[in-house]
């Protein structure tokens, strides 16, 4: 056998540990389990493409119509029950599809990074985010907007953003900052579509007095760019994590 030097002992020895890193590590499966999950929640909108109707004079109006708050996006939803029964049901079943890919992962690899405390901080969220929407919505008080008197604070609170939340959980969890990002930028756009209104461009983004998009009016199209944020965010990690896995492996010693 090969004597090695220390030095080399050490490279080696960090290279395995960035092996094991780069082998544990699957996110871009939960970002694509819930990209998908975000278009799955497009039919509980009665009108989710078309939320505005155009009048004789050439002018719009929003169809008529009521909005719980349980669907995510402030657009009118088909039944308040229903979109409760929808997060109530697909929010825990994400987690456990997430949780089966883990297990299989680590049979197949033989490692895994420590997904239980997300799965179940993330199941929890959809459960308290529901219950916050039900506060709001029979008597507790909303908070005073503090970004001025377009935004609403209170709107904000919604399953898109346990959704988000979760994310940032999994994104310490894998020590991934893609995930980190894919977050925030899914849970800050949840934000502005809520707070502000679907379509609407606050004036801090847009100064001096923010605009409107017409083609983000209605909430299919909201749904589809924070589904796409998490699709290609998977896509972007699971590229990320072939190449390292590439470049760990190459580095690797050759064997005389």
């Amino acid at each position: 056998m090969d004597s090695q030097s220390p030095d080399q002992m050490l490279d080696e020895v960090a290279r395995l540990r960035r092996l094991t890193r780069a082998r544990a590590r699957g996110a871009a499966v939960p970002l694509m389990i819930f990209g998908l999950l975000t278009l799955a929640s497009i039919p509980l909108y009665s009108h989710p493409f078309h939320a505005m109707q155009t009048l004789p004079d050439g002018g719009s109006v929003s169809r008529p119509g009521s909005t719980s708050g349980y669907a995510g996006l402030d657009g009118f939803d088909r039944s308040g029950a229903l979109s409760i029964a929808f997060w109530l049901i697909t929010g825990p079943l994400s987690y456990l599809a997430c949780a089966l890919w883990y297990q299989r992962r680590a049979a197949r690899v033989g490692l895994t990074a420590r997904w239980q405390p997300w799965a179940y901080v993330g199941t929890a969220l959809f459960a308290v985010f529901l219950l916050a929407v039900f506060a709001q919505n029979h008597g507790a008080q909303k908070a005073p907007p503090p970004l001025g008197e377009s935004f609403v604070a209170s709107a904000v609170v919604s399953p898109l953003l346990a959704i988000a939340l979760g994310l940032l959980v999994l994104a310490k969890v894998e020590r991934s900052l893609g995930v980190a990002v894919c977050a925030l930028v899914y849970g800050g756009l949840c934000v502005i579509m809520n707070g502000y209104g679907l379509g609407q461009i606050p004036a801090w983004l847009v100064p001096p007095s923010g605009g409107m998009i017409d083609g983000m009016l209605n909430p299919a199209q909201n749904l589809i760019l924070l589904a796409a944020v998490l699709l290609v965010g998977a896509l972007v990690v699971q590229l990320r994590a072939w190449a390292r896995l590439r470049s760990v492996t190459a580095a690797a010693p050759v064997q005389a």
